[in-house]
């Protein structure tokens, strides 16, 4: 029996059909507070593997993700590399991947194609010592992005298509759900703007502050509903829905309540199967009612167990749907799989 991909409240209606009863595996690999996940599955018919890589962590990440495609699949080759965003801790450990591994197809974001001159956001952030910071990231980020695309292009890797929302994948149930090509350039235009460079400054001292994580004062849903993700970078993540056998598997990368929330309008984003925690578990990137929306099952978050990640606020509130809550600081390599075979190497993960 064959079936579509849901139709969405967009009116996007997926082009391709797939097997209600595929095999496959989700592995969220222990990077600290970095991101690198693999899919695995393997379409019943032809018995074919699809092996898709969403990120790959920092710089040092990038031979441990070789090391784990060559070990757990058979073909020993990526057939889709998606980039989410170029922060260091998701975009670093590629240019170790395209080097040592065949890629079939890159799905990554050309700031260059958006109406963006490079040179003078360089020039802009140079020329004022108020941006020290956010030059630092904002740049780096931009360097990130330009380096690998010329990585990728001198490998011959094909890289026709940029991750934004409706974009399907021919050889699995993976859509883009976020975001939308005009979000991505608003985010992307702001980036010019001083006001805006300003805050980021201020943003990202903040975000580095510690203190406690849940107050006597504040519950864990106010908590959740005070802070917000403002970061444009975080916002522009490509956000990715796999629908294996129907069930919603939701990743996030470090989108925060805004870019989710613009999804979850787009696309019905319900009742998740399982849901990667945006950003680490950072309490800047869900509200109580975005995990309320989604109500997930099952969520994994990719952290480093530091004041920071995950936070305590969003592990209680999803504990409070009910959501069974994993990290890889406590179960590293976390690993969920529906009809492949079990690994004697693995032991069952300890929920949170």
């Amino acid at each position: 029996m064959l079936q579509t991909l849901p139709s969405y409240k967009s009116g996007y209606t997926a082009p391709h059909f797939y097997p209600i009863n595929m095999a496959f595996e989700i592995h969220m690999l222990s990077v600290g507070a970095a991101d690198a996940m693999i899919i695995r599955y393997i379409i019943p018919e032809t018995g074919y593997e699809v092996v898709i890589l969403i990120d790959a962590g920092n710089k040092q990440d990038g031979p441990k993700i070789v090391e784990h495609i060559n070990n757990y699949t058979t073909q020993k080759y990526i057939d889709l590399a998606i980039c989410t965003h170029p922060d260091n801790d998701h975009i670093g450990g590629f240019f170790h991947v395209v080097d040592k591994i065949r890629i079939e197809e890159f799905w990554i974001h050309d700031p260059a194609k958006h109406k963006v001159k490079i040179k003078q956001l360089h020039e802009a952030l140079h020329s004022d010592v108020r941006f020290e910071k956010a030059l630092k990231f904002v740049t780096e980020s931009i360097d990130n992005s330009l380096n690998l695309l010329a990585a990728i292009d001198a490998k011959g890797i094909k890289r026709t298509r940029e991750p934004f929302a409706g974009l399907t994948f021919e050889l699995a149930p993976l859509t883009v759900v976020g975001p939308d090509e005009d979000y991505y350039e608003e985010l992307l235009s702001r980036f010019r703007d001083v006001d805006t460079l300003l805050e980021e400054e201020q943003l990202l001292e903040k975000s580095m502050e510690a203190g406690p994580l849940i107050t006597e004062d504040l519950t864990s849903s106010q908590i959740l509903n005070r802070y917000k993700e403002r970061s444009k970078e975080n916002n522009s993540s490509a956000i990715l829905l796999f629908t294996p056998n129907n069930l919603k598997h939701l990743f996030t990368s470090d989108a925060g309540s805004e870019a989710l929330a613009r999804a979850a309008e787009a696309y019905d984003l319900t009742n998740l199967e399982w849901f990667d925690v945006p950003h680490h578990g950072s309490k800047y990137n869900l509200t109580a009612g975005l995990i309320q929306h989604f109500n997930p099952k099952v969520a994994f978050i990719s952290s480093d167990g530091s004041a920071h990640y995950p936070n305590d606020a969003v592990v209680a509130e999803l504990k409070a749907i009910g959501c069974e809550v994993h990290a890889t600081h406590i179960t590293p390599d976390l690993r969920k799989s529906v009809d492949m075979p079990g690994r004697i190497d693995y032991r069952t993960s300890t929920p949170l």
